[in-house]
């Protein structure tokens, strides 16, 4: 601890000692856990499975050969010490929308890395094109990159890497409602009715590429909803 006197005479304390005697006790402290823990590793398995620990390799070595990250204490040709690898299998492009003009109307064209669609707009809950088609274009839409990547990673040691994400725009999405029909859902019923087409504008400004479908069960194994004959 430093002490100085400034001309008004106030003290001030000047802590740039004990920073320095805390970071080299932590550091201490780091290495001795590293010599403490990796000397008891007797497998070249187990040695690197655990966090900061290297193998040597080197013939008649009399050391322990599982170590921490000492300097010239293992020839680096003889030092096993994998690391965490990434490699990039499939990364296409994501979808790049754009705008241009042909005919003195406005015409959206979405394009991707390899082909291009052009997209329809439909006024009603069912698509125009056909459902090849729409397939096909939900096929080329590209919403996140890399798609596949291969990872070797070491236990216990954190690897990060990018994700990129861009939503698409007038990709296909189909919404299907499957509904309990028995009495005590009737109130429910009705609020879906309501909200029916309220559901189906919100989702227009999402997508022009929209189905809307719907399906019932009935939740109760009695006549007439299901057939109680023993033969069937």
């Amino acid at each position: 601890m430093v002490w100085s006197r400034s001309p008004g005479g106030t003290t001030r304390i000047v802590l740039a000692v004990i920073a320095a005697a805390i970071i080299a006790d932590h550091a201490a402290g780091q290495l001795s856990t590293y010599q403490l823990t990796c000397p008891g590793k007797t497998t070249c398995s187990q040695c690197i499975q655990t966090t900061n620990c290297r193998w040597c390799t080197m013939p008649n070595f009399t050391n322990p050969r599982c170590h921490g990250q000492i300097e010239k204490y293992c020839p680096e040709e003889y030092t096993v010490d994998p690391s965490n690898t990434f490699q990039l299998i499939q990364g296409r492009e994501l979808t790049k929308p754009s705008w241009r003009v042909q005919e003195g109307q406005s015409e959206r064209e979405s394009y991707y890395s390899s082909s291009h669609y052009q997209s329809s707009s439909s006024s009603s809950f069912h698509q125009s094109s056909s459902a090849h088609e729409s397939e096909s274009a939900a096929g080329s839409i590209v919403q996140i990159s890399p798609q596949r990547v291969s990872l070797k990673l070491r236990l216990n040691e954190a690897f990060r890497f990018n994700v990129n994400y861009a939503q698409a725009e007038d990709y296909p999405v189909d919404l299907y409602y499957l509904m309990d029909l028995s009495k005590s859902m009737e109130d429910d019923k009705a609020i879906l009715s309501m909200l029916g087409a309220d559901l189906a504008s919100e989702m227009r400004k999402i997508t022009s590429n929209f189905k809307l479908g719907f399906g019932s069960f009935v939740d109760k194994v009695l006549m007439p909803y299901v057939s109680t004959v023993p033969k069937k």
